[in-house]
């Protein structure tokens, strides 16, 4: 299922409210558009904290995201999304290893926490590394995908998951 939206910012945004609930933790890159350039919309309209991965070009891997994730304890945020960008912007247009993404994907299983794709420039990401969109796509629980960055269109961009999480 899809929803379409007036922006990438909100469509990452309403996926995150859908992983989330307040207190809630995401693990995402320090350099990640739902940082720099949403307007501090994961605290302001999820309740969410950031725990802030680090690697050149934007791209971390499964060791850091399983360093990350916190105990399932009152006293800690509840890590719940990792969110993982492709391409990267601020990363000069990284491209994630597609075989990075299966390893974390294989962490977010083991802890049960879900996936975000920022695919914002996912079309990119295809064109450079030769890998369909869907295979990026089913690694991930949501995906949004910007239809004015590659694609030419003046506005818009969508939202993808599970018809329940859509819904959500």
């Amino acid at each position: 299922a899809a929803l379409f939206v007036p922006s990438g910012s909100m469509g990452n945004q309403t996926a995150i409210r859908a992983h989330t609930q307040p207190g809630d933790e995401i693990i995402a890159h320090a350099d990640s558009h739902i940082y720099h350039y949403e307007g501090g919309a994961p605290f302001a309209l999820s309740g969410c904290s950031i725990s802030m991965m680090q690697g050149r070009g934007g791209i971390f891997d499964a060791d850091q995201v399983r360093t990350a994730i916190r105990p399932v304890e009152s006293h800690f945020a509840q890590s719940r999304l990792v969110i993982i960008e492709n391409t990267h912007n601020r990363g000069g247009g990284s491209v994630w290893p597609i075989e990075q993404i299966q390893e974390i994907r294989k962490v977010v299983d083991e802890f049960g926490l879900s996936m975000h794709l920022d695919g914002a420039r996912l079309m990119n990401a295809s064109v450079a590394s030769g890998i369909k969109p869907s295979r990026y796509a089913e690694l991930c629980d949501t995906v949004s995908i910007c239809f004015s960055k590659g694609l030419g269109a003046p506005v818009g961009s969508a939202v993808a998951g599970t018809t329940e999480m859509i819904r959500r």
